[in-house]
């Protein structure tokens, strides 16, 4: 039996999908209920981040439905093709990178305990989630995705943008920068 590394002891799956969900839900009910935080250079970083989380959710959707061979009909997460190109190029997991900038966002608007608290929960959540996520994966697109693994971050966008500009450049220009 294989075995879950997207678990601690005794915590499933489900347990885990249930408490993101109520994390981001308890979080964006916060939002509208609580006032905006005292510190107003945080609340304009949190509404950017807000702003900068949608496109990490949607482009996914988009991207799958091009180039993921999704089945007339289906979900655009029943993709019978690996996809590593466009979002999927920079990073592995952008919806769970839109979950995280998400629970950030929020609490950087409120700056309220209770949101932060929950905050935490679904971001540790969401991690714990994704790396479920490259374990179900690996069991359906097999070498090619730890292939793909070894040259994209789960989540880090930075480390995502060097990779994807270094990995752009011409033989000539790779030289140059080792030099």
């Amino acid at each position: 039996m294989k075995k879950d590394i997207s678990t601690v002891p005794g915590v499933s799956h489900a347990v885990l999908l249930a408490s993101l969900s109520l994390a981001l839900v308890a979080q964006l009910c916060l939002l509208f209920i609580l006032s905006t935080g005292d510190i107003r250079w945080l609340v304009v970083v949190g509404w950017a981040m807000f702003a900068f989380s949608a496109l990490f959710g949607w482009l996914p959707i988009l991207t799958f439905r091009r180039r993921g061979r999704v089945a007339k009909g289906r979900s655009y997460m029943h993709t019978t093709q690996l996809v590593t190109s466009g979002i999927y190029s920079i990073v592995r997991h952008p919806q769970f990178l839109a979950g995280d900038l998400m629970a950030a966002a929020v609490m950087c608007i409120t700056q309220h305990w209770s949101v932060v608290v929950a905050g935490v929960v679904a971001i540790a959540a969401n991690h714990l989630t994704m790396r479920k996520a490259d374990d179900d994966l690996i069991d359906k697109f097999g070498e090619p995705y730890r292939e793909y693994m070894q040259q994209v971050p789960q989540w880090n966008l930075a480390i995502g943008i060097f990779r994807r500009l270094r990995s752009n450049r011409t033989p000539s220009q790779q030289e140059r920068a080792d030099a």
